[in-house]
Formats: structure tokens, sequence, C-alpha cells
């Protein structure tokens, strides 16, 4: 159903070369003459509607794009054929959300600080979500919910009839109600109260579902698992590579539970074969059914700090497709043959059963690697690992060799209590047992697609994409290493930049103190890869042919890959075809999308235990580095946890500091005294907010 603002826009345009009565508008599509009124004169002022005497007249032409919301409360909306998003001030949001289809007016051309162009939403033409997690507060007789969602910065209004019994400080989950005019508060319903502050799970719950991502599955799915046989058919077997001999292994986390791939070595004509053996899900998923459409809509598993939101249910996640040892398995096969440059020679696809002789956790195999023999480990299997290990090397070497950019980052780990409280906080560096991993995957990612991809007319099929650097973003990185004294001459050319040139510039500044940072940098200015139809190629990895084949237990579009492989092998009929040109389009974008929110529920759900595992060091002193300068103050992480606070630009001792864009820094005006990225820090823990997720330093001079 179209909203007002909708419906009189539509009709200004379609009468665009006339001028109206706010009256005459408002009988044309319904509406009260003084809600027009307000409506007319509100879009006259920001330069919508042009206005001669009492008649209106549309001015500006209306773009259509996906909204995208900052914490900051500042809007970015991409618009299918601008290379710039439009910049949205938080004045200008209307009643627009993070993630809504909007439709908006440019403003006349004018840029921000001369980078993005200006515009302002004028209505909202699909939600994402309407569904939001807050705080219950009852004033009075009113009741409110302030919603987590710093992004989202108005209070919802909380009807009686729709309090559904919530009581003060409780977590709640609230159903927006129609919301239309930015002059008004939004009304809502709570449909779920998640629990008080502190209850067990109660943090994490909310950060999951801030993202409406839900737990259970729907009863009609449960049905469908529960009708899968346990056992696999012998008739199966027989038309399948019978792989149970196989030297078969999984290198997975110590706490894993579903194991989607293993891997083989074996040799021909002194080459090495390489089995990467992945879960077949699509033998038990199938098309169409009720645990499809969920897997559909989930897209991918999120693993939050304490629990895994699974995309398929336990009983296939965890069992049925998991890849455990000393168990038969469907799978589906890449064996590649690799010479002793890391090419491959040859290779085939084709579904397997197989029979996993051992479960190596990363650790054990990094043990392995570096020579130590493992109790209740045969020679065998020690060997294939160390072969394993040395074939990765090669492969890491080619892959550098063409191209490929490596970033070398740690991620933050917790342990937790049985009350779900961190005990403690450690940065978990990448082991070389994980890049042993990385690229098999890599490879056999490469290897499944240029096996469809090649071509000069490919067929449907689903990619895995990454553009070119976003270009401000990638220069304000070169900004950053050249006020840290990295020479960037010559990086300035967009249309010349290679995954070659940027591999080198960051390889350039590893070992020195500042590579970590230069890291994280260099990863936020580059474009994030995504799922597309079109063969695009993958500028991160430097891939012409890049697609993901080796994660179907956790992400659909591998289930997808998967389907399409074996269609192809058997023989696609015009009609699936035909279905397949109209449906990856569509899946490309919703994975797209599914997988940005499980990514933003995971790292919320680690800022929600980072905040609640500082608050025992409030007062204490730590190391940091300064990773973060913006105008109104530093950012310093905490190298040994890997946990970033804030650092006003008030609170810096000693001048009046003053923001230098250009150079990443702060400047006092008097001392000359500078804070720039990279720079060591020494500060003491002030204040924890746990429901802001937040933490302020100070300097300690």
């Amino acid at each position: 159903m179209k909203n007002l603002e909708q419906s009189t826009l539509e009709y200004l345009l379609a009468h665009e070369e006339r001028s109206f009565k706010g009256s005459e508008i408002a009988k044309e599509v319904g509406a009260h003459p003084d809600v027009m009124h307000t409506l007319l004169m509100r879009w006259t002022s920001s330069g919508i509607l042009g206005k001669e005497g009492k008649k209106f007249h549309i001015k500006a032409k209306p773009l259509e794009g996906k909204l995208s919301v900052n914490r900051a409360g500042e809007g970015f909306v991409t618009v299918e054929g601008y290379e710039d998003d439009f910049f949205i001030s938080p004045s200008r949001l209307s009643t627009g959300m993070n993630r809504d289809r909007v439709m908006i007016i440019p403003f006349g051309g004018a840029k921000r600080s001369g980078r993005r162009l200006e515009a302002g939403v004028i209505s909202v033409l699909e939600r994402s979500a309407k569904r939001l997690v807050g705080t219950f507060e009852r004033r009075g007789s009113e009741s409110f919910v302030t919603p987590d969602d710093t992004r989202f910065r108005r209070t919802l209004e909380i009807p009686d009839e729709h309090a559904n019994h919530a009581k003060n400080g409780q977590k709640v989950v609230v159903d927006l109600l129609e919301w239309n005019d930015p002059a008004e508060n939004p009304k809502g319903t709570i449909l779920e109260i998640i629990g008080f502050p502190g209850e067990k799970g109660v943090d994490v719950l909310s950060a999951a579902k801030q993202h409406d991502i839900h737990f259970d599955f729907p009863h009609m799915v449960e049905a469908d698992c529960a009708a899968i046989p346990k056992e696999i058919p012998e008739k199966e077997i027989l038309r399948r590579l019978d792989f149970r001999h196989g030297n078969v292994f999984t290198i997975d986390p110590y706490d894993a539970k579903d194991f989607d791939d293993a891997i083989s070595i074996d040799h021909k004509n002194g080459n090495v074969i390489l089995g990467v053996h992945i879960a077949d899900v699509s033998h038990y998923v199938i098309e169409k059914t009720n645990l499809d459409k969920e897997a559909y809509t989930r897209g991918t598993s999120t693993y939050l700090v304490d629990r895994v939101i699974p995309m398929l249910p336990e009983v296939l996640s965890n069992g049925l497709c998991s890849l455990r040892p000393h168990e038969d398995k469907l799978t589906f096969s890449c064996f590649m043959e690799i010479d002793g440059q890391g090419n491959v020679c040859d290779y085939d696809i084709v579904e397997t059963v197989i029979h996993s002789q051992r479960r190596f956790t990363y650790e054990e195999a990094q043990e392995i690697i570096g020579g130590k023999n493992l109790e209740n480990t045969s020679d065998i299997m020690l060997n294939a690992v160390r072969e394993a290990y040395a074939m990765s090397k090669r492969l890491m070497k080619k892959r550098m060799s063409d191209g490929s950019i490596d970033f070398d980052t740690a991620e933050t780990k917790f342990v937790l209590d049985d009350d779900g409280k961190p005990v403690s906080c450690f940065r978990k560096d990448r082991l070389d047992a994980h890049r042993l991993i990385e690229e098999c995957m890599l490879l056999a990612n490469q290897t499944v697609c240029r096996h469809i991809g090649e071509g000069k007319n490919p067929p449907p099929y689903l990619y895995r994409v990454h553009d070119k650097p976003v270009k401000e973003k990638f220069e304000n990185f070169l900004n950053l290493l050249k006020s840290l004294g990295h020479d960037v001459h010559g990086f300035r050319d967009m249309a010349n930049i290679t995954p070659k040139k940027v591999q080198g510039l960051i390889e350039s500044v590893h070992g020195s103190d500042h590579s970590g940072l230069v890291d994280k940098v260099a990863i936020r200015s580059m474009a994030k890869a995504a799922y597309s139809e079109k063969n695009l190629g993958h500028f991160g990895l430097a891939f012409e042919y890049y697609t993901h084949f080796t994660s179907p237990i956790r992400r659909y579009p591998d289930l997808i890959v998967h389907r399409l492989l074996k269609e192809y092998a058997s023989g696609m009929s015009p009609e699936r075809q035909g279905f397949w040109d109209a449906f990856l389009p569509k899946a490309s974008r919703h994975c797209s999308d599914r997988e940005k929110i499980a990514t933003e529920a995971e790292r919320d759900s680690i800022k929600v235990k980072q905040a609640e595992f500082m608050e025992q060091y409030i007062g204490e002193e730590f190391d940091g580095i300064v990773s973060g300068v913006v105008g109104f103050g530093l950012f310093i992480e905490i190298q040994q946890f890997l946990i970033e606070g804030f650092v006003h630009v008030k609170d810096l001792p000693g001048d009046y500091f003053v923001f230098d864009e250009k150079s990443y820094r702060m400047l006092g005006r008097r001392t000359k005294k500078t804070y720039r990225l990279g720079d060591p820090a020494r500060i003491r823990v002030a204040r924890v907010n746990r429901e802001k997720h937040e933490m302020d330093f100070e300097l300690v001079v």
C-alpha cells in the first residue's frame, strides 16, 4: 500500500509541467488539506517543490536507492548508474532507516566537502526490517522504548495496549508501526521480552535480535529434517565415487561442530593430487522445500561470541552433513593435480562418499607442521598434514606472485564462564595451519568457477566478486601512509591500480611499527566482496574466476553453486536455464545482504563482551596504539586484547587540539604536540557503558 508521500510524488511527476493548489492535490490523492499543506511546505523548504503564489510544482527529479546509515546518524544512498553514493545529513533522513529502499532528491549538484553529492530522503519505498531491540521505560502514564541501535535516533512510543506487560529496564523486541511523518516519534508494539540486562545470554541475544536474526526453526522445517533418512542408502553409495579408503582428514577450530570441508593428499606422475571434499548439502536440502526456503531466508550462519545461529538445523549442520571422523559421509569433491609451481594441471569434480580418518584442530595441525608427532596419529596422517602444508606454501607463493593481496589480521577471542561472562580475552593470530586450509579452499573455489565460467558464453552461474578499492577511501589510505613517511608516489591513479601494486604497498610497511594498523586501514579502503550473477572478477585475490563452493553448511550461495554444478553435469533444460537466469540476480542481492547483516551481528556480539570484559579494569592502565583519529577525538586500541576505546578531544591534556584531516592527526595549537594514527599511547580505562558497548579512555602522560 502506497503512503501519502509516494502517492503525492507520483501525481506531481505525472503532471510535472503543471502547478497545483494544495487543496487540488489533496483531493486527487485522498488526503486532508491540512496534512497535505504541511507535506507540501516541507518539500518546498527542502527544494523538492517550487511554489508560485498558492500553487506548487515539481522542481527536482527523484532517484531510488538503498540507504545505509552509520553510527553518527549520517546516511548514504547507493543509486544504480551513479559511481558515488549520495550523502544524506541526519536532518534529511526523514523516516528512512538503515537498509531501507528509499526515494531521494539530489540538491542541485552540491557536494559535501567537495566529495559526495548531497540529497534528502522524501519517501520510504520498502522497509528492510520493522523490528528493533531496545530498553523499555515507563514514564508516568506513558511507555517508551529507546533502541539499542544508535543509527535509529528516535524513541518509540508504546501505547498501553501494545506494552505486553513489559517492565522497566527490560530488553524488548519492538515492531515498528506505520511511520510516515518525521515530525512525530514512531509508535511500536512489543513482540517479545528478552529479559533484564545482566541476565545470562540477554546481551548477545539482544545483539542478534537487533538484526532480526532468529534462533529457532519453524516446526515445518523441523518436520522436513525429521523425514530425512539417517542412513545413507546403498544405491546412493553405488552411484558415487567411493573414496572411503582415502587418507581424508579435517582441520577446524577446536570448538567447531559443523565440518564443511575435508582434504586428502595423493600423488601422480610426481605431482600432488589435492582432494577437497565438501559436505553434499544439496543431497539433503531439496529445492523449494520448507527447509530450503528457511535456509535461503537466513542466507548464512551467524557466529556470535557465545553461540552459533546456524543456517540449517543442527540435525543437518552438526549431524548428517558434518564431516565427522570415522563416519561415512556424502560429499562433493574437487580433485586437483598440482605441479611443483602450484599450477593445476588437471582436475575432476565428482560426487563422492568419504570416511574421514582423523579430525585435527588448527593447534594440533600447527604442532605437526612444526615437527611434533602427536599421539594416536599414524605416520600416514602426519605425513599427509606436512605434505599438505608444503603444497599450500607453493600455492600461496604462486598466488602472491600473481598479485593476490594478503591481509594478516588477528582476531579477538574470549573464554566465557558457565554464566556467559568473559573471564579472559586474547588476540588470536593466523597460524600456518589456517593458511594451509585457506589455500586449499581458495584453489577449489577457483577451479570449480573456471569449470563453468570459462568460455565465450558461460551459462548462468553465481560468482564471488570484489571490485577495485573505493576511490575516496583509498585516497585516505594513501594519505595515512604518506603521513607515516611511506612513499605513495604513483598510486593515485585509480585507473592503473592493480592488486599486485596494492600488495606491494602493504608489504613495504610490513615489519614496521605500523604494519597491523596499515592492514586494518587498507581493508577498510577496499570495496566489499559480494555475490553476483556476473563475473566481475575478484580484485583482492587477483582471480579472474572465483566462486564459493566450500561451505554449503553455513552459506546458501555455496548450496546454489553445488546445484548448478550438478545440473550442468547431467544436462540443464532450457526451462531450468530460464529459471536460473531470473533467480540468480535476486539471490545474489539477498545473500550479499544477509552476509552483511550476519557480519554486523557478529561484530556487535564482540563489542558486547568487550565492554563487559573491560568493566573489571576501570582505573587500570594499558599500552595501546592510536587506531583512529576523527574530529572529536582519538580511538585507542589496547593491543593485548585488540579492544578499542575513545578519548574525547576535550580530554586531550595540555593544549587545545584541532583535527588535521589530511595528516590523520590531532595537532596542539600552542605546543604543536601531535597524536596521529599508529602512535603508541598509554591509557587508563575511565568509563565503560555496557548498554552502548562503548569505553572511554584517558591518556596517561
